[in-house]
C-alpha cells in the first residue's frame, strides 16, 4: 500500500478546471414567485472543481468587492454555491463579474462570469 501524498503539479494544473455554472446565469427578478411548473427555485450559481481549501472573491468589472466566500470541504466535494447576494445583503445587478480563487499553497485563478436577464 502507498501512503497518501500531495502532488503539487497536479494541484496547480487542476486550478484550470475551476468554473462557474451556469455561465451565463439567466436571472429573474427576485420578487418573481417561484413556479413549480417552471422550476426556477432559488437563485444561485456554483463554483465547481475547487481545491479542498480556498477563498473565492467576487468583484464587479470595475473592481469593487461584491462577496467573499470561504470554501473548506472534503476532497470529494469541490463545489461551493453563491446565492447572488452581495456582502451588503443586496441582490446583485445583471452584468459581468470577475472571480478570484486563492488556494493557499496551490495557486490562484482569475476568471469571469455573466448574470443576464
Amino acid at each position: 500500500s502507498k501512503a497518501p501524498q500531495f502532488d503539487q503539479q497536479k494541484a496547480e494544473n487542476d486550478l484550470s478546471k475551476i468554473a462557474v455554472v451556469p455561465n451565463p446565469y439567466v436571472g429573474a427578478a427576485s420578487w418573481e414567485p417561484s413556479n413549480a411548473t417552471v422550476g426556477r427555485g432559488e437563485r444561485r450559481i456554483y463554483f465547481i472543481n475547487l481545491p479542498r481549501e480556498c477563498t473565492i472573491r467576487i468583484y464587479t468589472i470595475s473592481g469593487r468587492l461584491v462577496e467573499t466566500i470561504e470554501h473548506n470541504s472534503t476532497i470529494d466535494n469541490g463545489q461551493e454555491f453563491w446565492n447572488l447576494v452581495s456582502k451588503d445583503g443586496m441582490d446583485i445587478a445583471f452584468g459581468i463579474y470577475v472571480y478570484h480563487v486563492d488556494a493557499p499553497g496551490v495557486g490562484k485563478k482569475v476568471d469571469k462570469f455573466a448574470i443576464i436577464k
